[in-house]
């Protein structure tokens, strides 16, 4: 086996265990799952999943394992030295429209949105998300772009018991209002922050699919002026940033959205 073969069998054998857990997806897998798929043995996989659990690379619920948030940290410092970042900022420039605004690239992560990059036409907009700021999702476009391609359900359950920060008078304040916003970013295929985090300014978003029905990695938006977004059309704004949208698309998988 490849793990028999390797210098260091158990880091063989722990990337085969992510990877497993990357491909189960919400369901997770048991330990019992793990070991039959793997030819790990149990024992050893129980040993495993327990440190990637401690290292929160794995997280436990119902005995079963699934992917721990500390791949998002590692994920957004990995995307700060690839090439696609600077092909975010050239393809921003090359839109007429968002080029003369700004744009962001956001990950989600539980119940915020963390920006990766910014890009700014003039004096940068202080009341937005700069590199590496959480806001919540609920007030921001991203993030409800990003919750969109959520199940109800597993909006339901991340948000269960909390209390929704309120930003203006527009933010949305109940899990009702929140779910019956992503059915409208559904239907309509975008997201929009309409002065919920400042007032003066509206945010549009998409979120980036590479399979429908799966969960987006990623969303784009552009940050404009009140003023500023009743004067231009929401479908020349949406079409450009699917333009943006597509550098982070997975060329093997298809463009879909």
């Amino acid at each position: 086996m490849a793990a028999e073969r390797s210098a260091v069998p158990a880091i063989t054998r722990a990337m085969r265990i992510i990877e497993l857990l990357a491909e189960a997806g919400q369901a997770g897998a048991s330990v019992a799952d793990i070991a039959a798929t793997t030819g790990i043995a149990k024992s050893s996989a129980a040993l495993i999943c327990g440190v990637l659990e401690e290292e929160k690379l794995a997280g436990r619920s119902d005995g079963r394992y699934r992917l721990g948030p500390r791949f998002l940290t590692l994920a957004r410092d990995y995307l700060s030295t690839v090439d696609r970042l600077d092909e975010f900022y050239a393809e921003v420039r090359r839109q007429p429209t968002l080029a003369q605004e700004s744009a962001r690239l956001a990950i989600l992560e539980g119940t915020e949105v963390i920006y990766l990059a910014r890009y700014e036409a003039g004096r940068p907009l202080r009341l937005t998300g700069q590199i590496g700021d959480r806001f919540p999702a609920t007030v921001t476009a991203t993030g409800k772009a990003l919750l969109s391609t959520l199940s109800d359900g597993v909006v339901k359950d991340r948000y269960r018991e909390q209390v929704l920060p309120r930003y203006t008078e527009h933010s949305i304040q109940t899990l009702p209002q929140l779910l019956e916003d992503l059915a409208l970013c559904r239907e309509r295929g975008y997201a929009m922050d309409d002065e919920e985090t400042n007032f003066g300014f509206v945010c549009f978003a998409i979120p980036v699919i590479d399979t429908p029905g799966s969960p987006a990695r990623f969303s784009v938006s552009t940050t404009m002026s009140k003023q500023r977004a009743d004067e231009v059309s929401p479908g020349v704004v949406v079409a450009e940033l699917v333009q943006v949208a597509d550098v982070f698309r997975d060329p093997l998988v298809g463009q879909s959205f």
